[in-house]
């Protein structure tokens, strides 16, 4: 058992892991989450809810939006 309450070990491996470190990973990479659920009776599908969240940090973020082509929304005042 590791003497930092917050840290992870692998098993079959030596190295730990803290949660600090596997945090700073996730908002520094990124991490994108998708799940749906169709709820059905009879066969007739009657509710859907789908998920989509981006885990990042805004300088992450920022600097990868750079990247993706412009939206072809435009807002309305």
């Amino acid at each position: 058992m590791p003497d930092n309450p917050s840290s992870i070990v692998v098993p079959g491996s030596d190295d730990e892991t803290s949660l600090l470190d596997i945090l700073d990973h996730v908002l520094n990479a990124g991490v994108v989450i998708h799940g749906s659920i169709i709820l059905s009776l009879a066969g007739v599908d009657l509710v859907y809810l789908g998920l989509n969240v981006l885990l990042t940090s805004v300088e992450t973020a920022l600097r990868h939006s750079k990247d993706l082509p412009a939206s072809p929304v435009t807002r309305r005042d």
